[in-house]
């Protein structure tokens, strides 16, 4: 394909030749139509100017090679066969001709004849002209009266590159500094330069970059974090290690494999929370699989899984309101956004506590909401918790500060959103509230 340049230029040369051409065309027939009509008075002029007895004035011998603008005048008596005055022998007109102008073929040649009769005097005066020459001159004039616009049809064919080639030189400034960008090198494009027209596009890739450059700003701080967050892990697997290699005995052996085993939990734990998060910022793939998930039987599936959890700490885990609910999204992102809300909500909830799980759908959407019995969340730090590696009381509880993290992520990839907020009915607590687009479905049993 080629080139916007090029196309602008190739039209525009093009357009501007087929309109010189119609000009030139134009500017060709009126020089032939104003010089054939000034010709024409020159006649009629020369036809007064021999009434008034200027005979020897017009032609000299015989026109049109003996005459400088081929006149042949003559003039005529009523009752004469022959003129009494001609300016050419050779050439004798028709007296009889309308007065006025009219062409008459003589000797083979065709002339243009003024013939101007007077009453008073019992004359006729005639001029007449070879219209072969009046042709001639009349089509050299208008040949010459061409040479500008022909002149001006070069000029703008050589004009119309060299405009082009400086109203995209900003354009090719801009693509060189494109070029430069890059993971190491994301500066906005200078498009102070660029045409309005393209300026939009050059917006566009401006705000591109800049959105490029808060992700990589998150991605970097997030690989820190995460390699910060896994170095204490880390060195407590090695002490671990290191412990059970000093044992003194089988008892205390086997007390700390049992601590071993649980800082390798806790680490695997926190690695599969960093992998959650990683795919739950990926962008949605347009080809990806969406599944017409039932809400209730994922949460009914899950609370299954987490009740020996919540049997071990003593919480009561169950459900509440507990609606028939569908809506579009990936199974297994929702499955472990919701699975991160209900282990948040079992951490923080002590022994003898109860968490409960709504399923139902409103007018904003489908509902998933998780409220425990915990110690809630100040007030100064709920715009905090959705921080990545942020923990409440991280000395007392267990906990990477990824959960949360991923519910917004999954949440907000799939168009919906999330809210946390204190219990307002006398009991302490928190209440997660996931509102998502909900999909209303008709259920045929086969």
């Amino acid at each position: 394909m080629r080139s916007l340049k090029s196309r602008i230029v190739g039209t525009l040369v093009v357009l501007f030749a087929a309109v010189g051409a119609a000009d030139a065309g134009a500017s060709y027939w009126l020089s032939m139509k104003h010089i054939d009509e000034l010709l024409d008075q020159h006649l009629q002029g020369a036809a007064v100017w021999l009434s008034a007895g200027k005979v020897g004035t017009i032609g000299t011998i015989g026109p049109p090679q003996h005459s400088i603008d081929g006149f042949v005048g003559q003039i005529w008596k009523r009752g004469l066969s022959t003129p009494t005055d001609n300016t050419d022998p050779d050439v004798t007109f028709n007296r009889d001709a309308p007065g006025g102008y009219s062409v008459e073929r003589i000797n083979g040649h065709r002339y243009r004849l003024y013939t101007l009769r007077k009453d008073t005097d019992d004359l006729t005066y005639q001029v007449g002209q070879p219209i072969a020459f009046r042709e001639q001159t009349a089509g050299r004039a208008a040949l010459e009266s061409l040479v500008p616009t022909v002149l001006l049809i070069l000029l703008v064919w050589i004009a119309i590159p060299l405009i082009v080639n400086a109203a995209f030189a900003s354009l090719k400034r801009a693509s060189a500094d494109a070029e430069t960008v890059g993971i190491g090198r994301l500066t906005p494009l200078d498009i102070s330069q660029v045409p309005e027209e393209v300026r939009p596009f050059a917006d566009s890739i401006n705000r591109m970059i800049a959105r490029l450059q808060v992700g990589i700003d998150a991605e970097k701080r997030f690989i820190a974090d995460a390699a910060h967050e896994l170095r204490t892990p880390i060195a407590a697997l090695q002490l671990r290690i290191d412990n059970l290699e000093n044992a003194p005995d089988v008892t205390a052996r086997g007390e700390r494999l049992r601590e071993l085993r649980e800082a390798i939990v806790r680490t695997a734990t926190m690695i599969r929370q960093i992998l959650e998060l990683a795919r739950a910022d990926a962008q949605q793939d347009p080809g990806a699989a969406v599944d017409a998930l039932d809400v209730r039987e994922m949460v009914r599936t899950l609370v299954a899984d987490l009740l020996p959890i919540a049997y071990a700490r003593s919480i009561d885990l169950g459900v509440r309101r507990f609606d028939a609910t569908h809506l579009n999204a990936d199974a297994g992102e929702l499955r472990m956004a919701v699975r991160n809300l209900v282990e948040n909500a079992l951490r923080y909830t002590p022994a003898g506590g109860c968490v409960d799980i709504d399923v139902f759908e409103d007018a904003t959407g489908a509902v998933i909401r998780v409220t425990d019995t915990g110690p809630g969340i100040p007030e100064e730090a709920l715009g905090r918790v959705f921080d990545r590696f942020f923990r409440l009381n991280a000395e007392t509880v267990e906990g990477s500060g990824l959960g949360l993290s991923i519910v917004k992520s999954v949440v907000a990839k799939h168009g919906g959103s999330i809210s946390l907020e204190n219990r307002r009915d006398g009991q302490s607590g928190l209440v997660a509230t996931v509102v998502l687009p909900s999909l209303v479905m008709a259920i045929v049993d086969g």
